[in-house]
């Protein structure tokens, strides 16, 4: 097979890095205590309410209670779809960096990029059983493995992009 130029050493190296680093800020997010983890959630949170609910102080505490949990728990879940979304996109970048030009069909290495990506999330929803006030939840693997399998679908996207618009400029 014919290497490209997804094979250059600083593209492996970049993507191999990117991908560590985005392990380990959702490890990071992961070790968080219940307390601090809604207080990073609960930033954003408010910040949503504000622009949603103008009226927001002159609810009653029950309803503004009810709004903040419905807000926060869709912050939450976007949380994890998107820093999922973003580690298969990586997977699948240093997948092609590393192994790109062995592989006949460009979607060879899509499943092992979804597979790492959802074992990774296994092992996150496990490490977070052990952390104060938090919980492993099987819902978050399973939204987490939709975000690993948009990412992977991105990467490739953006793989066979780069690679026409390379083609087509020679």
């Amino acid at each position: 097979m014919i290497r490209t130029g997804w094979q250059q050493v600083w593209v492996r190296i970049l993507t191999t890095v990117l991908t560590i680093c985005v392990m380990i800020m959702i490890y990071d997010f992961s070790r968080q205590n219940a307390e601090r983890s809604d207080h990073t959630s609960g930033f954003i949170s408010n910040a949503i309410i504000s622009v949603l609910y103008p009226d927001y102080a002159a609810e009653t505490p029950a309803r503004r209670q009810d709004i903040y949990d419905n807000v926060q728990h869709v912050v939450r879940k976007c949380a994890h779809f998107s820093e999922y979304t973003l580690l298969g996109l990586m997977l699948r970048l240093c997948l092609e960096s590393w192994f790109g030009h062995r592989m006949k069909k460009r979607y060879g290495l899509m499943l092992p990029a979804v597979i790492g990506g959802v074992l990774y999330a296994g092992t996150d929803e496990w490490h977070q059983r052990n952390i104060d006030g938090r919980s492993g939840q099987w819902t978050d693997i399973l939204l987490d493995g939709f975000g690993v399998m948009f990412g992977v679908f991105l990467g490739t996207r953006l793989i066979i992009i780069i690679e026409r618009k390379k083609k087509g400029a020679e």
